[in-house]
């Protein structure tokens, strides 16, 4: 028992009798104690294991490559029209 569940203790003991006081008390930290496990699985099932970071880096490697291969043939692209309106503007002249 901390500070705090002392005082509600003293409090509820005063007021229902010791007997009471003790149930009220035991059912206040059962609750806690179980709020605060749910809390810690609730965390638990967002951690991310090492199979979870493999699969994640994998995914990365695999849209690395992707937008590499756009980037290529956007430039490629480019390069080609860029050429084309320097060779209309040459022939022009």
């Amino acid at each position: 028992m901390n500070a705090q569940t002392l005082e509600i203790y003293e409090i509820f003991k005063k007021k229902i009798g010791e007997p009471e006081a003790s149930k009220v008390i035991t059912y206040l930290e059962d609750a806690k104690d179980k709020e605060i496990g749910s809390a810690v699985e609730r965390k638990i099932e967002h951690l991310a294991t090492k199979e979870d970071l493999a699969k994640l880096d994998s995914k990365v490697s695999d849209v690395k490559s992707e937008i590499i291969k756009w980037m290529f043939i956007f430039w490629v692209g480019q390069i080609a029209v860029f050429a084309g309106i320097v060779f209309a503007v040459l022939k022009m002249k």
